[in-house]
């Protein structure tokens, strides 16, 4: 990846020939740029370019560049591509459209340049990207003019558009470096993880993601990469539409979006939803190296803003810290004595009477930055353009607030009024200190820091990993391919100790009795067909069977019940259970074609689909990951006991979790697996259902 950030040659291929303005001429922008390496031009029709010699083609060149630069017709890559294999060029970039991003034709000779790739090793970015960019030795590949960071920062961005090259102020503000892996036919999220994880000079990366080809492999860099540098993802595209139709309730719960949720969550990343979010969440890490703690305190010249910085802290999760006590008395002022201080700390009435706002702004800020139960502080001033409002030099207490900052903790500020820009400028240069647009951006972007900082502290857990199963697996055949429901889904869950509430398939009324018997009354009975998968929704299930002449009744019932709907469906039997009590959950399991097997538990029962209460992982899960999965859904206070009733029995409930979590690593051929409901109480958990389905 070196090479293409850092070549000592390029060759450039399909050149315009007019330059200037509308030219979007890519050697006069990395000329202007200033690249220093040598370059060389393939043009068949003009000698020169901008002073540049043109060689006829490729195989002309007199010497093997470090990187190819293709800007062609999508007809005329491949030839090109291949002309540069020949030469032993082994890096190239296809600027390019109009490959998969396109069409089917795209779409095919996209797999044609990937295969040429592959089988001769030249390592490609794109097509369809804007290349790189590389601020600190003034190289960029791009065809627009883009202003150069004269001190550039430790901030990479991966992206899947030239956009965020092209506006980078609009969104991570500033920027050291750019990759645009385009349609990523080859170097891919994963590759530029690899290379950015030792880059000295990446010490944020911000990610622009489109889609995602090698899931797993991903999130098992991006922990690892996450560990040392903060990683902040923004994924477009999060419609529903990834919920497809699926046979249980687990596959109708987890769409595309909710699984990038979960990997992205499972790698330690920080997610932003927006554009403003990117911009605030990287402003911050460009300026807090770390914040220990979500106590924030604030001072601000405005009553209002200080209720909006509290609503704030409310949604993005952060909170405000106590007001110091003994800061009191060096604040308040006794001919104000109606003005009693609390935080966020309104010191405006206090500039006012005693005669200089930026003087009490600073004694409000430095006796919150000395407190231990304050993490950061945000401040909210004017920064107005008249000269009459001189003395509100926010920029010279801002200074003399980091002098006294002798812990590094982040002080987030908000100026309102028309000098904003400017005062922020010289503001931004102070260490420990940053600007934001707005309250709302300057705490999502504290936030998305403290994050961070508590992954990076509690990260000391094992890596990200595929386990070994626990089981053996002796009889580690390949289950049936199709749909497994009954007493034959309930076998795989035996196999791995997942406990099922005692019963069996009953074909015969004489069966029925037999097994209540055993099982002891009252139990339920259910049709099992594989046309009659939401039995209750069909009528198909009988509660509180409390005696052999109800189980009969029932029996009958439910027979003539399937025989009337279903004439020409396969009923396998009914299902005669004992009848457990206790609260409903869900447990289940979904396969996603780049993630693999992701793991689902929450509210159970016929209302599933209705209030959607789970909670995501990916799978292989921990028995933290289950415990947090758990305290996640909003019926965790009716699991943990309310009201003098005791909360079920949580060890065995995780042993469950973690057992299921074991068999979809042992049976990656399974496509959706259900338990629905599992019924969860304070003497353990049984599954009562269950429904998978397997590839």
């Amino acid at each position: 990846m070196q090479g293409f950030f850092q070549p000592s040659s390029v060759v450039l291929i399909g050149v315009s020939r007019k330059t200037g303005t509308g030219a979007y001429n890519n050697l006069e922008m990395m000329l202007k740029y200033g690249y220093q390496g040598r370059v060389a031009l393939v043009h068949p029709k003009v000698p020169e370019i901008l002073g540049h010699h043109c060689y006829p083609n490729v195989a002309a060149l007199p010497e093997v560049p470090d990187l190819a630069v293709i800007s062609l017709g999508r007809e005329r890559v491949l030839q090109s591509f291949q002309e540069c294999v020949n030469k032993g060029i082994r890096r190239v970039i296809v600027i390019s459209q109009g490959f998969a991003d396109a069409d089917e034709r795209g779409r095919e000779l996209q797999e044609e340049l990937t295969g040429l790739a592959k089988k001769s090793g030249t390592r490609v970015m794109g097509p369809n990207t804007m290349g790189v960019l590389n601020a600190f030795t003034g190289f960029s590949t791009a065809f627009v003019d883009i202003a150069k960071d004269p001190a550039p920062p430790p901030l990479t961005i991966v992206v899947q558009s030239g956009v965020f090259q092209v506006g980078l102020e609009s969104f991570t503000g500033r920027l050291g470096k750019a990759i645009d892996i385009g349609n990523a036919c080859d170097l891919d999220f994963v590759d530029a993880l690899e290379y950015l994880e030792h880059d000295p000079q990446t010490k944020i990366i911000a990610i622009h993601m489109e889609g995602m080809q090698r899931g797993r492999e991903f999130v098992r860099v991006a922990s690892r990469v996450a560990r040392s540098k903060p990683i902040i993802v923004l994924k477009t595209g999060r419609s529903v539409a990834g919920a497809r139709a699926a046979l249980s309730h687990t596959g109708s719960l987890v769409g595309e979006d909710a699984v990038f949720d979960v990997a992205f969550a499972r790698a330690g990343l920080i997610r932003v939803r927006n554009m403003i979010e990117l911009h605030a969440v990287a402003r911050a890490f460009l300026h807090f190296e770390r914040l220990q703690g979500s106590k924030l305190g604030v001072v601000t010249a405005t009553g209002a803003c200080g209720i909006m910085t509290a609503d704030a802290c409310e949604d993005y999760g952060l909170e405000l810290a106590p007001f110091p006590e003994e800061l009191r008395g060096r604040l308040e002022i006794a001919h104000i004595a109606w003005h009693r201080l609390h935080n966020p700390v309104d010191v405006w009435p206090l500039g006012m009477v005693g005669g200089s706002f930026t003087n009490v702004f600073k004694r409000a800020a430095c006796g919150l930055l000395e407190d231990d139960n304050v993490d950061a502080v945000l401040g909210i001033a004017p920064a107005m353009a008249s000269p009459l409002h001189a003395d509100l030099d926010m920029a010279s207490a801002l200074q003399e607030i980091q002098e006294a900052n002798v812990r590094h903790k982040p002080v987030a500020l908000w100026l309102y009024g028309g000098d904003q820009p400017g005062r922020c400028r010289s503001i931004d240069a102070i260490p420990d200190v940053a600007c934001f647009d707005s309250i709302d951006e300057a705490v999502m972007g504290l936030a998305a820091v403290y994050r961070y900082t508590r992954y990076r502290r509690e990260s000391e857990a094992t890596p990200f990993s595929q386990p070994e199963s626990t089981q053996g697996a002796p009889s580690r055949a390949r289950l049936p391919s199709g749909l497994l429901v009954g007493q034959e889904a309930f076998e795989v869950l035996k196999e791995y100790r997942i406990p099922v509430a005692p019963g069996e398939m009953a074909t015969s009324p004489e069966e029925a009795v037999s097994t209540a018997t055993r099982v002891g009354y009252p139990v339920v009975l259910k049709i099992i067909s594989a046309e009659w998968l939401h039995k209750s929704d069909l009528g198909g299930i009988r509660l509180n069977v409390n005696d052999e002449s109800q189980l009969l009744e029932s029996y009958g019932e439910l027979q003539r019940l399937f025989a009337a709907a279903s004439p020409r469906a396969a009923l396998d039997g009914i299902l005669v259970q004992r009848q457990v009590k206790g609260t409903e959950l869900l447990l289940g399991i979904k396969r996603d074609p780049q993630f693999g097997s992701i793991f689902v538990t929450g509210m159970g029962g016929i209302y599933t689909e209705v209030f959607r209460d789970i909670s995501r992982g990916l799978v292989p899960i921990g028995s933290k990951e289950a415990e947090q999965m758990l305290q996640a859904l909003q019926i965790y206070p009716i699991l943990a006991g309310i009201r003098g009733q005791q909360g079920i029995d949580f060890a065995a409930l995780i042993d469950t979790m973690l057992a299921l979590s074991r068999l979809a690593v042992d049976y990656p051929e399974i496509v959706e697996l259900d338990l629905n409901p599992v019924v969860a109480s304070t003497e353990g958990c049984y599954s009562v259902d269950c429904r998978i389905v397997v590839e």
